[in-house]
């Protein structure tokens, strides 16, 4: 039998978006298969993309773009969701995928990715080759940045997330603001920290934009969905260093060079 729509699951087991958790429901199907198509970005089939795929989903809530990874062919679809209230609705939705759902009950900023892939990668991806694996999530908007940064970390060590499936495209959602700086163009107004840092280990493009009111409840911005693809070749300078640098810099935009750099522990002259 079908499944029941996700709206009619979330009246079913009294679901509502939890705005401590800067939760935002995306219910339209025809958007989550949108976002689930681009999740490759050179598809063998146009009809699955995801055919042969394993996909680790970042809070999957109520399941609207788990259904789509599904239904787009994934072989597997790993859904990492910290808010137990959704596990009924997932749960329901895992009963129908013959076995391509797993549903790990944690938060995304403490998983063991490497572990977490472990059983489904037999051998490791070369790096150079196009991964088996692909990252997908509508970030909650209060830690967005945190799972993203944790990824971008493991990209020059080649650990957690890349740790055995090489270069895991990361296909995600952030508002507009966010997604922009990712992006952003050297000289820009939005270019800063997170520009710096991704845009040294991997090449960040936005896919589609949607309203605020795609959503529900719907938030008081709009949200982007962004491709994020690991780079063959990333920078030689240690990521962490890096990052110190660039929040000496970007985090007082109104001084000089010459000052920022005194406030990592150089003279001016230096």
């Amino acid at each position: 039998p079908p499944l029941p729509k996700v709206a009619d699951l979330i009246k079913l087991y009294g679901l509502s978006a939890k705005q401590h958790f800067s939760q935002n429901f995306l219910l339209d199907l025809n958007i989550t298969d949108k976002m689930a198509r681009s999740a490759v970005s050179r598809p063998a089939n146009r009809d699955l993309p995801l055919l042969g795929k394993i996909v680790v989903e970042v809070g999957p809530g109520p399941g609207s773009l788990t259904r789509s990874l599904l239904r787009m062919g994934a072989k597997k679809v790993i859904a990492v969701e910290k808010d137990r209230r959704f596990l009924p609705v997932l749960e329901n939705l895992q009963q129908a995928s013959e076995g391509r759902l797993d549903i790990i009950l944690a938060d995304m900023l403490e998983v063991d990715e490497a572990a977490l892939l472990a059983p489904h990668l037999p051998e490791v991806t070369p790096w150079q080759d196009q991964s088996p694996v692909c990252l997908v999530g509508n970030l909650p908007f209060n830690v967005g940045t945190q799972i993203l940064l944790k990824w971008v970390r493991q990209i020059p060590s080649r650990t957690g997330a890349f740790a055995r499936g090489g270069r895991a495209p990361m296909t995600l959602m952030f508002q507009k603001e966010l997604a922009d700086r990712l992006e952003a163009k050297v000289g820009t107004a939005e270019y800063g920290r997170l520009s710096v840092m991704v845009g040294s280990v991997a090449a960040a493009q936005s896919v589609f934009t949607l309203p605020g009111k795609a959503f529900v409840p719907p938030p008081k911005v709009d949200c982007t969905v962004v491709r994020i693809e690991p780079r063959e070749h990333t920078t030689l300078a240690p990521l962490n260093c890096m990052e110190f640098v660039c929040r000496a810099l970007f985090n007082q935009r109104r001084k000089t060079l010459a000052n920022n750099v005194a406030l990592l522990g150089l003279g001016k002259e230096e």
